[in-house]
């Protein structure tokens, strides 16, 4: 097991030896709807709970002292938070980058062969979210929780992009449009991740896992996904003025993605 199914298999141990009807919640949640963690899951359990359901926290089981979800799901019998109530939860409660990834994965149309996409499984709403928010007024972390809803979006297609898209923001550096087409003589070359069109600039995370994740290969070698994403560079580099891309140890150091797209002319505008 890897360290998401490992994480979901002692939610479901846990889901065994607790109350009837709990609701497993924030990060406990979020690993059922397989939103994606920006680093190690935590070594407790989260569920929703009242003071008359038992104590706050134990060893293995924290309980959020916060009303059930009225809209609550079950994945593979387990009783858990909605899609939109997981995203605010974990808005509130954790790093703002984490939280970025995974509210925007939530908000993001899942492919039809991802967890969500085979249960046709609808993303959530940023209007969904907020309601949600309001309705649990006075809630701890609202102001964090603003923050992360107000930047989350949609377009981001993988955790690599959204930790980029913050790396973008704390640099202080203009936003770039997302998923931007871009075609030539021969039609649709893609949509790239990041677009600055004042400097006619693509740039592209590349994460390694689709040459290896069979989810992402779909049936092909990984050569031939080498070969076709060379290719499609290649178009894409002749249709702009410039072009860049990188990978997660650039992703996540801040100085070298700064450097990264100093060369390319992105410079801080704040």
């Amino acid at each position: 097991m890897d360290a998401d199914q490992r994480y979901r298999t002692r939610v479901a141990a846990a889901s065994h030896v607790t109350q009837l009807g709990t609701q497993f919640s924030h990060d406990s949640a979020a690993a059922l709807w397989r939103l994606p963690s920006l680093g190690p899951w935590p070594t407790q359990i989260h569920a929703l709970g009242t003071t008359s359901s038992g104590s706050r926290a134990s060893t293995d089981l924290r309980k959020h002292q916060l009303p059930g979800d009225d809209n609550h799901a079950e994945i593979s019998g387990i009783a858990v938070t909605s899609l939109a109530r997981t995203a605010l939860d974990m808005s509130a409660t954790t790093t703002f980058a984490r939280a970025v990834g995974m509210v925007d994965s939530a908000l993001h149309r899942p492919d039809e062969q991802d967890f969500r996409g085979v249960h046709s499984i609808a993303p959530a709403t940023p209007s969904e979210i907020l309601a949600l928010l309001e309705d649990l007024m006075p809630y701890y972390g609202h102001a964090k929780a603003r923050k992360v809803l107000a930047f989350a979006t949609g377009k981001s297609g993988s955790l690599g992009e959204s930790v980029s898209r913050v790396q973008f923001h704390s640099l202080g550096l203009a936003p770039p449009e997302l998923q931007v087409p871009f075609y030539d003589e021969d039609g649709l070359i893609g949509y790239v991740d990041f677009y600055w069109p004042e400097l006619d600039l693509i740039g592209e995370f590349d994460g390694i896992v689709k040459y290896r994740d069979k989810l992402y290969l779909r049936g092909q070698l990984p050569e031939d996904v080498v070969i076709a994403e060379k290719l499609r560079e290649d178009r894409l580099r002749r249709a702009v003025r410039a072009f860049t891309r990188w990978g997660w140890a650039v992703a996540t150091d801040r100085v070298l993605l700064e450097r990264r797209l100093a060369e390319q002319g992105l410079l801080r505008t704040r």
